[in-house]
């Protein structure tokens, strides 16, 4: 499964987090490993649907992404268990030597009857960033799984500059082997500048939200399209994935503010199509 260069070059995960499911629905931490520059907030349970659901936030202590920086994330989820896992604000990528670049792999393992959700804010990509990110997600028969990614190019000091290269690798496979859909990208900065310039409006920001699932695939296609059409600075595509793995839709924002409402709104759509239910807010800095 894990194919990418990404993962061969990538030390040992400074997070490692394990959520099991207890005889009464209720998820807990069975393994809590996270060490610099990662740092977990309490777990805490929030939603009514889906009842036992744990939610964890992971947290930087260094300031964003620096050069040379190897990062990986490893989420096992166990049979029946019900886990949200995202960040308390949007991750900064700073700016690199012309050779410079980071990485970061997130693994996401989801057991049989397993709901997951990763939704970490979106990465701000200074000028000069070079990042190669990878997601890979094994899944079991029966299992849910919403993730999302996003990022957008900041100059913070006005002049125009754009981030140098983002590469982008997305795979989910089911734990017999098959491969189930893929997504990878590769962005420079001049690129992402002149390729997303349309009148009357120029977008600055992309994300994408992805939601594996055997379950009512015409209703989340259809709920998904509704939202999302109706906000204005927002461009949303939303298809069905290969091999019925589930839908998932990619989203160009003229800010990050529109950016962020609509990664919300995707979200809760899927979350009233599956559990029937608004999902509840975190009451973080951020969209979700």
């Amino acid at each position: 499964m894990l194919s990418s260069d990404i993962v061969h070059s990538s030390p040992t995960p400074q997070v490692i987090l394990r959520f099991e499911s207890t005889p009464s629905g209720e998820t807990f931490l069975a393994r809590r490993f996270v060490t610099y520059p990662f740092f977990l907030t309490a777990p805490f349970r929030l939603d009514r649907t889906p009842a036992g659901m744990l939610t964890t936030i992971l947290q930087s202590v260094s300031g964003g992404v620096y050069e040379r920086e190897q990062l990986a994330l490893s989420l096992t989820v166990g049979r029946n268990a019900q886990a949200h896992c995202t960040t308390q604000s949007a991750t900064v990528v700073h700016s690199m030597a012309p050779e410079g670049t980071a990485s970061q792999l997130v693994t996401i393992h989801a057991a049989s009857g397993s709901f997951v959700e990763y939704l970490p804010d979106p990465l701000i990509l200074f000028p000069d960033a070079s990042l190669r990110t990878a997601l890979h997600v094994e899944v079991e028969d029966d299992t849910t799984v919403i993730f999302s990614d996003g990022f957008l190019s900041h100059d913070p000091d006005a002049r125009g500059r754009h981030f140098r290269s983002l590469f982008s690798e997305t795979l989910v496979q089911h734990a017999d082997g098959r491969r189930l859909c893929a997504d990878r990208f590769t962005i420079r900065g001049d690129d992402w500048r002149f390729a997303l310039s349309a009148k009357p409006q120029s977008y600055s920001a992309c994300g994408t939200v992805w939601i594996i699932t055997s379950q009512s695939h015409d209703e989340l296609r259809a709920v998904l399209r509704n939202r999302l059409g109706s906000f204005p600075g927002l461009y949303a595509g939303v298809s069905s994935l290969p091999y019925s793995a589930g839908v998932w839709c990619r989203l160009l924002a003229i800010d990050a503010a529109v950016l962020n409402r609509g990664l919300f709104a995707a979200w809760s759509a899927a979350r009233v199509v599956l559990t029937r239910e608004e999902p509840q807010s975190r009451r973080k800095a951020a969209w979700v």
